[in-house]
């Protein structure tokens, strides 16, 4: 293939990448066909016409059973009128973890060969794709354009590549939905991308990259094809860092690389936190037509550009389609397009001055229409922030728990939920006694029925000497459970140190002159 068919094929690819469309995209070579089937822009099946790029010749590679063996399952699958997978599955010829690890190694290899061989015709038809959710997988499209790029061997290409950008400054390309999608960089990848800083040229990063110039030119072009960088002078170059640091971290952690798919199926393979990231995406999405910009950005009319612009990365980096693209979470992929493009329009109006005031007059008028709209939203909202609490409580991430905490405290200041929680994680810390205290109290005056409050309080009083004050609480406790282990145990602590404290005043007395000298 020359440089122009291999740049035109990767500027095909990004194209359906980058736009996240659907559709079907067909290669013509001279051994035969193969056809790739994208939804939302990401790889989600592919089929080959040419010898040997079928499930059957891949298996006989992996040595799960011979050429003439292989003859005789296709004939007794035609007979049953089955797929091959399936019938091997169905009699136990070959495991299902076996056949998904296959289906996805050929899928992945139809998809990279056109890079490599000559094509001589490519055709894309946008279209909606009816696929049977026992074929689809999910391949980051990403991740197949910059395999691609890494094992091109193409100096012609790699040198006009670098001659056309080496004077060009690249910048970021300011798009969450592209800087928060899921592909696994190489050290050397994301060392390049941490020197994008808005003001040196391509010539300038290739001199402080210590790389052969091949591959460095490779590594910033397979940047620029999966989105992360642009060399337009267009771009937003005021990049903070925070922002920075928050995209290179998601960068990273996508190291590890993807597991085989299994069977979709929409409930049973989710973990608690799945589900209730689900039911999280499931209520956001119920709430899109009835919130304003500002409580979807989850901000107030006062918050400046900057505040705006880091909520609007935090929720897209949480929203994002690529984490939960998997066949098993059902329509939730749909619902995460459709929230983060209303993320996305919302961002637009509130960045630029004129419309956003142009919005906020808007609010103004309708502010009578519409009076249920902030009320309901603010509901939803500190329900996502207590999800968000607890799931950062389970990663042990306690700063960002209690960050959210609080803000559900001000959306909501009689839940007894969001002070019990926070008096949890304050507890400990000598440092956040009081607040701690403060908010096991408040959670006891908006809930009396809880008893781990009432404990944690007693305890605190235990450690503090203030005892009859641990009695009262731990008195409360059991009433309203009597057979509460915990309860009871600290009671018996409790008991303890009275009888000791006791003694000890007593003797201390003797000495001190102050108790009665008849003994």
């Amino acid at each position: 293939m020359d440089k122009i068919c291999v740049r035109e094929l990767f500027g095909i690819i990004q194209n359906i990448y980058l736009n996240r469309e659907t559709g079907l995209l067909a290669f013509d070579f001279e051994s035969g066909k193969r056809l790739i089937i994208f939804i939302n822009g990401n790889i989600r099946y592919a089929r080959s016409g040419i010898e040997g790029e079928q499930l059957g010749a891949f298996l006989v590679q992996g040595r799960y059973f011979s050429d003439k063996e292989l003859d005789q399952h296709l004939k007794a699958a035609k007979n049953a009128d089955a797929r091959l997978g399936q019938y091997l599955c169905d009699k136990g010829i070959v495991e299902d973890a076996d056949i998904q690890k296959t289906v996805r190694k050929l899928v992945e290899y139809i998809v990279v060969r056109p890079f490599f061989e000559q094509v001589r015709e490519v055709n894309f038809e946008k279209k909606g794709v009816s696929l049977d959710p026992a074929l689809m997988l999910n391949i980051s499209t990403g991740n197949i354009l910059l395999e691609a790029i890494r094992n091109l061997d193409e100096t012609g290409f790699v040198e006009d590549l670098f001659e056309e950008f080496k004077d060009s400054i690249p910048t970021f390309m300011d798009n969450p939905m592209l800087l928060f999608q899921k592909v696994n960089l190489t050290p050397a990848e994301g060392f390049i991308f941490s020197r994008i800083d808005g003001s040196l040229t391509v010539g300038d990063i290739e001199k402080i990259a210590s790389m052969p110039k091949a591959d460095f030119v490779r590594t910033l072009f397979g940047l620029h094809l999966i989105g992360l960088i642009d060399f337009s002078q267009s771009q937003d170059v005021s990049f903070d860092e925070e922002a920075k640091q928050n995209v290179m971290s998601n960068l990273m952690d996508q190291s590890q690389p993807e597991p085989a798919d299994a069977k979709a199926d929409t409930g049973p393979n989710l973990t608690d936190e799945e589900k209730a990231f689900v039911e999280e995406v499931n209520r956001v999405h119920g709430d899109l037509e009835l919130v304003t910009h500002y409580q979807l950005l989850d901000v107030s009319l006062q918050t400046s550009v900057a505040i705006i612009k880091k909520s609007y990365y935090k929720l897209m980096k949480r929203y994002h389609p690529d984490r939960f693209a998997h066949p098993r979470y059902g329509d939730v992929t749909q619902k995460l397009d459709e929230i983060v493009a209303r993320l996305t329009a919302a961002y637009q109006v509130l960045k630029d001055k004129d419309s956003r005031n142009a919005y906020d007059k808007k609010l103004e008028e309708k502010k009578e229409e519409q009076p249920r709209a902030s009320g309901g939203r603010q509901t939803s909202r500190k329900e996502v922030h207590y999800r968000d609490a607890l799931f950062f409580i389970s990663q042990s991430r306690y700063s960002e728990a209690i960050e959210m905490l609080e803000r559900c405290i001000q959306l909501d200041p009689h839940d007894a939920r969001f002070y019990l929680e926070l008096g949890k994680l304050q507890v400990n810390n000598p440092m956040w006694a009081k607040k701690a205290e403060s908010n096991l109290t408040n959670a006891i005056q908006f809930d009396p029925t809880k008893v781990e409050p009432y404990i944690m309080l007693a305890k605190m009083c235990v450690k503090n000497d203030r005892l009859e004050s641990a009695e009262q609480y731990l008195n409360s406790a059991l009433n309203l459970d009597p057979q509460n282990v915990e309860a009871r145990e600290t009671m018996i602590m409790l008991h303890k140190k009275s009888r000791k404290g006791s003694l000890f005043s007593r003797i201390s007395g003797i000495f001190s002159g102050d108790g009665d000298t008849k003994h």
